[in-house]
């Protein structure tokens, strides 16, 4: 049992610890203004344009750092936090985004490898409860293989997930010094939110493999236990 507890707790501590990060190097740079004076939805609006990405949407979402691209709707959506702020991190996230809108007009492959896992899991995701459930609760076999696909499926996303976000951000990088909407000294910062926002993929990477590693201990002791 103590392995099982360590693989479920010791990325939930490192996220927390990775999460406190991230709120910590966001508001120092959300404090500094970048030097042009642009918002983060007018920002992204000129690098989207930049690239002939006209059609793309950019609108400000609501919640607390919840920017995302939705390919779905060719629509770049970013939060309060960012779209309407002139600081050096609003900057940074919304060529991350922008950078996500390129990867998808482009077909790149890591980007429509992620959409392809993606897509399943979340037609799974309202019944998820019910087959880890039915699987490990009740020891329904034909549950238990679906809780395990479904988990490794996870892992496999997460997996998926970090070329996609590194790329965009090292992307977002180069967007911003092609189009002088930064000069050296806020490229420093806006690295250093990225970076921080990296590592968030990162432990969401072990955490999803501490998930399906716990599962197959208890799906080991399940099968133990019958036989």
């Amino acid at each position: 049992m103590s392995l099982f507890w360590f693989l479920l707790l010791t990325p939930l501590l490192l996220g927390l610890l990775v999460q406190g990060w991230l709120r910590h190097v966001f508001r120092r740079y959300r404090a500094v203004p970048n030097r042009l004076g642009v918002t983060g939805v007018q920002a992204a609006r000129a690098l989207l344009d930049a690239h002939g990405l006209h059609s793309v949407r950019v609108e400000v979402w609501p919640g607390v750092l919840t920017d995302h691209y939705d390919g779905r709707s060719r629509t770049l959506r970013l939060s309060p936090v960012v779209g309407p702020e002139r600081s050096v991190a609003a900057l940074g996230i919304a060529a991350h985004e922008t950078s996500h809108a390129l990867q998808h007009a482009e077909g790149d492959r890591a980007y429509r490898w992620r959409q392809a896992i993606g897509e399943p899991l979340a037609e799974l995701a309202p019944i998820s409860g019910f087959i880890l459930v039915g699987g490990f609760w009740f020891g329904s076999p034909i549950l238990l293989a679906m809780g395990l696909a479904y988990a490794a499926g996870l892992a496999l996303f997460a997996l998926a997930t970090l070329p996609v976000e590194l790329g965009a951000s090292f992307r977002a990088l180069r967007l911003l010094r092609s189009t002088r909407l930064t000069d050296a000294d806020e490229a420093r910062g806006v690295r250093r939110v990225l970076t921080a926002a990296a590592l968030t993929y990162v432990v969401g990477l072990l955490d999803r493999l501490g998930f399906f590693l716990a599962l197959c201990l208890v799906a080991e002791g399940l099968h133990q236990a019958v036989t």
